[in-house]
């Protein structure tokens, strides 16, 4: 199995996604957290502390946290509903935040009951004149292998769910990417396109839950220059 990265899952958040990339910069003191919603078929309201921090929000869809204070909170993801943070509870969690946390959270299935998967973003490089991509395979979904621009084998191998590879550095440029079934070739998430700039840190996360609704969203933010 040929891995880049293989990081721990840790904590747990709320949750967003979006089509096309969504971009923030380097954002004010406290934690950055991105929230990604992963699970098609639903709208929800995504409360911290008894506060909507997004309102009916979609499948397929991204969205940053930016300068959350340190501390403890609890998290609910509630079906949308009229009102502040009235609809039914599907997902409830308390989330320590430390200042410096940059993390994306992605609600998705786990073992087939709706929850988040947390991932502790590094956005260092080398140079600014790289962008850096970290693929998560956050999919209902088999095992796959990461194509970028055809090549004459896949980038990564063996990804599972639950799983990341990366950071790796890239040139700026236009790339084609896609996952297939491990061992294959064809598609079954994309491809998409992909304008990658430099000086910024990617994130490409696999959701959905069947071949009907399988998709990717693109994250991107400010790199930093590793010290």
């Amino acid at each position: 199995m040929r891995k880049l990265l293989t990081a721990f899952l840790t904590g747990a958040l709320m949750l967003g996604a979006t089509s096309g990339i969504a971009t923030a910069g380097a954002g004010p003191a406290g934690g950055t957290i991105w929230v990604a919603h992963g699970i098609p078929g639903v709208k929800v309201d995504v409360c911290v502390d008894g506060a909507e921090a997004r309102s009916n929000f979609k499948y397929g869809h991204a969205f940053a946290l930016e300068g959350v204070p340190a501390g403890t909170y609890t998290v609910k993801v509630r079906l949308a509903a009229p009102g502040e943070c009235t609809g039914a509870v599907a997902i409830s969690q308390k989330v320590d935040v430390v200042n410096g946390l940059n993390a994306t959270a992605v609600a998705r299935l786990i073992g087939g009951a709706p929850g988040l998967s947390i991932f502790v973003n590094d956005t260092s490089l080398s140079t600014l004149n790289k962008a850096s991509v970290t693929v998560r395979h956050t999919a209902k979904a088999p095992t796959v292998d990461v194509w970028v621009n055809g090549g004459a084998g896949p980038l990564v191998t063996g990804l599972s769910k639950g799983e990341e590879a990366g950071p790796v550095e890239v040139n700026d440029a236009v790339y084609s990417y896609w996952v297939s079934a491990e061992g294959s070739y064809a598609p079954v998430i994309g491809p998409d396109v992909a304008m990658l700039e430099s000086g910024v840190a990617y994130q490409i996360l696999a959701v959905g839950t069947n071949a009907s609704n399988w998709r990717f969203i693109v994250i991107g933010q400010d790199g930093q220059l590793a010290s």
